[in-house]
Parts: C-alpha cells; structure tokens; sequence
C-alpha cells in the first residue's frame, strides 16, 4: 500500500491520495464539461497510443487540453510520450509530444511520461527542447544505467509494483515516485 499514487487512472481516487490520469473520452470530448472533484489532483494529456485513432486531430485535442489545464486541480500534463510498439508512427508521436512539452511550459505543469522503447528520443527532445518543467517516466521497469542517465537528464522515476532495485536505489528520494497505474 502507497501513501501517495503518483499515477492511477481510478477515477474514484479519493482526494489527496494520488493523481488521476483522465481518460480518452474526456479529453476528447467532456473537456467543456468535465468538473475536478473538490481537492482532487488529476493529469491531462495525449497518449501515444490514441495517436493510432482514425479520427485523431491534433489541433482538437490540444484545444481540449489547453481547457483542462485551466482546472488548478489538473496538476501534470501526460500521460503523454512515445511508445515504439503501439500507436501512430513515431514521428506522429513524437510531435503530439513535442506540442505537449510546449503546452506544458506554457501551463507550468510537469509532464508525466509513457515510454516503451523510446528512450533515446525523450531524451533527445529534453536535450533540444530544454523544458523548466519536471519531466517523470511513469511505471519505470529499466536498469540503473537507464535511471542514472535519465535522471543526469534531468528526468524523475515513477516505479510501479514491478522495478529494478539497484534503478529504485540510485534514484533520488525526491525524485523517485510510487504508483499503482491501477484502472
């Protein structure tokens, strides 16, 4: 059992437990509608995997974020990121990612996220892009030569029920997280 969930998509998270991450439908199209739960903490962003939708628009669903981040309850930007093995293809990804990083710097929000098989490009996009904000890889399941060059990068660690321990070790209190992902 964690204190704190640093990442759940449980809608029914009760307030100050953990971070929801929103879903699809109501980033899609409850964004107008939707109302934070008093003291709740929640995440908006666009998966990698909704990259892969026939009728995905970039422009619609940045729209829509750019609404949810006005919600000070909506504290993270993500769960956003690229992932090699599902979704649109990769430079898709990687530039609803790119736009992501933009509108996380102009909501000074941190980002939370989902990489598979991706790493070389998050870090390619930290190096070129330069972010303020504080960037965490969600469910970090790497080794700790991984974790030492993501966090000399800058990047924080969400670990999951499953992880490496040398990588959970080498990270940082401060800058080491617990989850659950739970649905």
């Amino acid at each position: 059992m964690i204190d704190f969930d640093f990442h759940t998509h449980r809608l029914d998270t009760p307030p100050g437990k953990g971070i929801v991450c929103l879903p699809q439908h109501i980033v899609r199209e409850a964004a107008d509608t939707w109302l934070p739960a008093p003291g709740g903490c929640y995440a908006a962003g666009i998966h990698p995997w909704w990259t892969a939708d026939a009728d995905f628009h970039l422009a619609a669903y940045m729209d829509a974020l750019a609404r949810l981040l006005q919600h000070p309850e909506v504290v993270q930007v993500g769960e956003c990121g690229i992932d090699r093995l599902q979704g649109a293809g990769v430079e898709l990804q990687y530039a609803v990612f790119q736009a992501q990083v933009e509108l996380s710097e102009a909501f000074a929000r941190p980002m939370t996220l989902h990489c598979v098989r991706a790493f070389d490009l998050i870090l390619h996009a930290r190096k070129s892009m330069r972010p303020v904000q504080v960037w965490t890889v969600h469910g970090f399941r790497g080794h700790a030569t991984l974790a030492r060059q993501l966090l000399d990068a800058g990047i924080d660690l969400s670990f999951g029920e499953r992880y490496d321990e040398e990588a959970w070790r080498i990270t940082p209190e401060g800058r080491r997280h617990r989850e659950t992902d739970a649905e």
